[in-house]
């Protein structure tokens, strides 16, 4: 009899350390998660902030560029900031690029050391020091990688991205861009330099500016 006493104590204290055991591993595995989702927490919130100041850094800077009249279809000379603002002829070619990366140059941002095209932008192996590739049109969670700020770029266009917009089930990127075939209003629209609307199709790259050191 006293011996399965005893047995049972040994058992009920056995146990008891296996519980002891199990709820601190519980705790500190629930300790880690907690810990993990603050972080997480804290990124999104320093990211939020972050990507609200380059919106209003860019935005700013995008509606104080659309005034000067460079960017007028009526005018073939235009400035390289990013250059040493070096002076250079279109004869009516776009100026969609141009405007992008003085914009983002004028704001702070790193930008390429030579003249760069559209066709440039689209070589993903190009620029990602300056202009890091965050991915395409033909990847389905494009639309949450896009960020405030971003280069949206297709052959031949680019435009420095706002906000997304659906309407009647179409997909549309708030945005600034130069080049628009829109005649001027004097509102959102000056000197061929449009805030609006552009429909996201066809394929397409997204790029994201990082601040110059």
């Amino acid at each position: 009899m006293t011996v399965s006493v005893n047995r049972y104590i040994k058992f009920c204290y056995a146990l008891c350390l296996i519980s002891a055991v199990l709820f601190s591993a519980c705790s500190a595995s629930k300790e880690k998660n907690e810990e993990a989702e603050e972080d997480n927490k804290t990124v999104s919130v320093k990211e939020s902030v972050y990507f609200s100041e380059v919106m209003k850094k860019i935005y700013k800077t995008a509606s104080e560029e659309q005034q000067n009249p460079m960017y007028s279809r009526f005018k073939d000379s235009t400035y390289l900031y990013w250059l040493n603002n070096q002076l250079i002829l279109l004869n009516n070619s776009t100026k969609c690029n141009i405007f992008a990366l003085n914009v983002l140059y004028k704001a702070g941002f790193k930008c390429p050391e030579v003249n760069t095209l559209t066709y440039d932008l689209m070589d993903t192996l190009k620029f990602n020091d300056v202009f890091p590739y965050i991915g395409s049109g033909n990847d389905n969670a494009i639309q949450e990688k896009i960020r405030p700020g971003d280069l949206i770029i297709w052959n031949g266009h680019v435009i420095i991205f706002e906000s997304l917009k659906e309407i009647s089930a179409r997909l549309y990127a708030i945005a600034w861009w130069a080049g628009t075939r829109q005649e001027d209003n004097g509102d959102n629209i000056i000197n061929n330099v449009i805030h609006g609307k552009y429909p996201l199709e066809g394929y397409f790259i997204v790029r994201r500016p990082m601040y110059a050191k």
